[in-house]
């Protein structure tokens, strides 16, 4: 294959700065600054039912960390968002604790980004993450489009014949619905 050219000293140095811009907004995130006051990403990282006990968050584990980018790529230049106004729904998320406990079945994140059958993460939820972070943030106006959404997201959560809702609930995996978009 071709080797692309490299990009001129003035694009480097403007997407440096967008890169930085991306790990500032990142550093505002309530579970990140949770590192800067002391707590280890450790326990962060566990999920409740290992030794010791951690929080289950998404956003330390590479997959949810991979799924996060790539969904704000796409809030930020497909659906022109600001990042401000992205991070300000996402930290308020975060307070929430939207990105911990995935092991919990009223997580966003069980059955996505977390096997309740293997117990451990499931990397080939990273693409469906993405497009579910994408939801939150932004809505899906396309009837169809949320269809296909509700549905993947309804398969996921589905073990052995029976679904699991939002809030904890086995039902069938019509009535799973998608979570709340983010206001």
């Amino acid at each position: 294959g071709l080797i692309p050219m490299r990009p001129e000293d003035e694009e480097l140095k403007e997407g440096i700065e967008e890169f930085k811009k991306l790990f500032d907004y990142l550093a505002t995130l309530p579970s990140y600054q949770r590192i800067e006051s002391g707590e280890s990403t450790a326990e962060l990282r566990r999920f409740s039912f290992e030794k010791p006990g951690g929080e289950g968050n998404v956003l330390f584990r590479p997959v949810g960390q991979i799924a996060l980018a790539n969904a704000l790529g796409i809030l930020a230049f497909r659906k022109q968002l600001s990042l401000k106004s992205i991070f300000e729904k996402l930290r308020r998320y975060d307070v929430d604790e939207g990105f911990s406990h995935m092991e919990n079945s009223e997580s966003a994140w069980y059955g996505i980004l977390y096997d309740p059958n293997k117990k451990r993460m499931l990397v080939s939820g990273r693409e469906l993450a993405s497009k579910l972070i994408v939801y939150l943030v932004a809505g899906i106006e396309d009837d169809m489009d949320r269809a296909h959404l509700r549905q993947a997201v309804a398969q996921a959560r589905t073990f052995e014949g029976k679904a699991i809702s939002f809030n904890g609930r086995f039902v069938r995996p019509q009535e799973v619905g998608l979570p709340q978009v983010l206001s």
